[in-house]
């Protein structure tokens, strides 16, 4: 497992659908967190929510991931 993508909660929630549409498995941390320590979490701050993905999806995720910052994908 590797971290992909760390950041506030709305964001984080939106790289992990686009992920998962592109039949990448996603796994989350600091979810619980963010219902805990909201104010926290929200600025993704030091207990912002991490995605984790699978090793052999890396390379996939990681073009996900550039096309979503250059705003070539949406939901």
């Amino acid at each position: 497992m590797i971290d992909i993508f760390s950041g506030s909660v709305e964001e984080t929630m939106i790289i992990r659908n686009l992920l998962e549409s592109k039949n990448i498995q996603v796994f989350l941390t600091n979810q619980l967190m963010a219902s805990i320590e909201p104010i926290a979490v929200s600025s993704g701050g030091f207990n912002a929510v991490t995605l984790k993905i699978n090793e052999e999806d890396f390379e996939k995720a990681k073009k996900v991931l550039e096309d979503y910052n250059n705003g070539n994908l949406s939901l």
